[in-house]
């Protein structure tokens, strides 16, 4: 059955996100009160409990919203139509419009994963690192297409997905320390354009299946 839409919930949702992912990034996690968030939402403090049980899952629910974009995007890239580095730049160019939207969520992940520990239980930092291993699975899928099809050479496409992923954060990180001065999209073309054109198959190695098949 299709799910059932309550629009003044989901209002009254987003105005509490938005004045909670301000104040997060404005004052610190710690530094926020619930009434500060309520205020700024222009709702009651206990509105937001009928929605939260607390701060912290809140928060989470704002990091959530990022992982979950970015794991859905990346899944269906797999499933896409058409050779693998087509799909790869369509990737990319959709990676990057999403980076864009969810930049302010971006810079309030950076900060939350530098003291996760101190602001997330371990149930909500196991779903974390959840959301990171599957979109590990995914990039990994999406590589080991690329070796099937002969446009990567054979190499083990976990590691290479940790690589990818690693790459990514690093050029999202310098971005939002440096916008005014990097541009993502066109960092994210150049590093893995450079880092596809490495990884190309050599001569003689099209088609070779999984004879050489490494380990996802």
């Amino acid at each position: 059955m299709p799910r059932r839409v309550n629009p003044l919930k989901e209002k009254r949702e987003g105005q509490i996100k938005e004045a909670a992912l301000k104040l997060f990034s404005q004052k610190g996690f710690h530094n926020t009160t619930v009434t500060e968030i309520s205020e700024a939402a222009g709702l009651g403090k206990g509105t937001i409990y009928w929605y939260w049980k607390s701060k912290e899952e809140l928060a989470f629910s704002l990091v959530e919203d990022m992982l979950s974009a970015f794991l859905r995007l990346l899944e269906e890239a797999v499933g896409w139509e058409g050779a693998f580095r087509e799909k790869f730049d369509r990737l990319l160019d959709e990676v990057t419009a999403l980076y864009r939207v969810e930049k302010e969520h971006c810079r309030l992940l950076w900060k939350f994963r530098a003291d996760r520990h101190y602001i997330f239980d371990q149930e909500y930092v196991s779903k974390v690192t959840s959301y990171y291993l599957r979109m590990r699975k995914a990039i990994a899928d999406l590589v080991e297409q690329g070796m099937e099809e002969g446009a990567l050479r054979r190499e083990d496409p976990g590691k290479l997905a940790l690589a990818m992923l690693g790459a990514a954060e690093g050029l999202e990180l310098e971005w939002l320390e440096n916008e005014e001065h990097f541009d993502i999209g066109e960092g994210l073309k150049l590093v893995f354009g450079a880092m596809l054109d490495g990884l190309g198959a050599r001569p003689g190695s099209q088609g070779e299946g999984a004879a050489g098949k490494g380990v996802g």
